[in-house]
């Protein structure tokens, strides 16, 4: 009876199978009779009346909770040093001793302009291995004051186990059509199955370069660094010395203004001093002009007197 009732399950998923099938591999001659060996024998083998999906969900999640977890870390860190520069460098060998790389890095010398000023810097993001990272965080002490530290993880298992056995099928359909081919009798099927093999392969490889970048991105660990400089305190002196040093600022901040004041005002006293002459002159002539007929009727009075 089990037997029995194992066949027609058989037969019920296979006829599903061809007709899910039927859209995307419509020119495949060979498609249909290879999906249904394939489902037989995985459901002859579970033994039960489980469809080959649930089988497969169900295997994912006891993987999932029996292996190893993936995990994707990122970190963020921010070091107060003296020199950003000079502490790149020695960051850059850090990583390198940890068995990691230097993916970024870049350096700000800083400007010092009256209008804009800004400190030196330095920016870098490496790739750690995920066990060494807790170490390279610690060790980041021996750079500078750190001020802060961000960690966060992403767990990537049950993407990458679904990975793994979508790669597997691929894998076996893709063999399955190799074989199809080499035992193909007429160039329609092989053409047929030369196309289903292509688009396999081309899914396959997308696959496995998913399944490749997540994997370096569990085995090794971002870190982004910024490395930072606190500006110069300023100093303020007190008594004497600071005495003098303000009155001295107030001389020079005097002078300053004074001499702007005079800048400004220059243009003014030259267009202003043209006719200011043109009136000096004037009134000048005439003062000559009423002052001559005077001093000579002087003599002739004096002259009538004396008479």
């Amino acid at each position: 009876m089990r037997r029995i009732r194992g066949v027609l399950v058989v037969l019920a998923v296979a006829a599903l199978a061809a007709c899910s099938s039927g859209g995307s591999e419509s020119s495949d001659g060979g498609g249909a009779d290879m999906a249904g060996p394939e489902v037989s024998q995985e459901q002859a083998e579970a033994g039960d009346g489980a469809s080959v999906s649930d089988q497969g969900a169900v295997g994912r999640d006891v993987a999932t909770e029996t292996g190893e977890r993936q995990v994707i870390t990122t970190a963020h860190a921010t070091v107060v040093v003296d020199d950003p520069e000079e502490a790149a460098t020695d960051l850059a060998a850090l990583t390198t001793a940890a068995g990691g790389h230097v993916q970024n890095r870049s350096v700000h010398q800083g400007e010092d302009d009256a209008d804009y000023q800004s400190l030196p810097s330095a920016s870098m993001t490496l790739r750690v291995p995920s066990a060494e990272l807790e170490g390279v965080l610690t060790d980041l002490t021996d750079l500078g004051d750190v001020r802060d530290i961000s960690q966060s993880s992403e767990d990537v298992t049950r993407t990458i186990v679904d990975l793994d056995a979508r790669i597997s099928a691929l894998e076996t359909s893709t063999a399955r059509l190799e074989e199809i081919m080499a035992g193909a009798e007429t160039s329609a099927d092989l053409i047929d199955a030369e196309a289903a093999l292509s688009e396999r392969q081309a899914e396959l490889e997308s696959l496995l370069s998913q399944r490749e970048h997540l994997a370096d991105q569990v085995a090794m660990s971002t870190l982004h660094v910024e490395l930072t400089t606190e500006p110069a305190p300023e100093v303020t002196a007190d008594g004497f010395v600071g005495g003098l040093q303000t009155g001295w600022q107030a001389l020079v901040s005097f002078v300053s203004v004074l001499v702007v004041t005079v800048g400004v005002l220059l243009p003014w006293l030259v267009l202003l001093a043209i006719p200011a002459a043109i009136i000096f002159v004037v009134t000048k002539r005439r003062r000559r002009r009423n002052t001559a007929p005077a001093g000579e009727s002087e003599p002739e009075v004096a002259h009538s007197e004396s008479s």
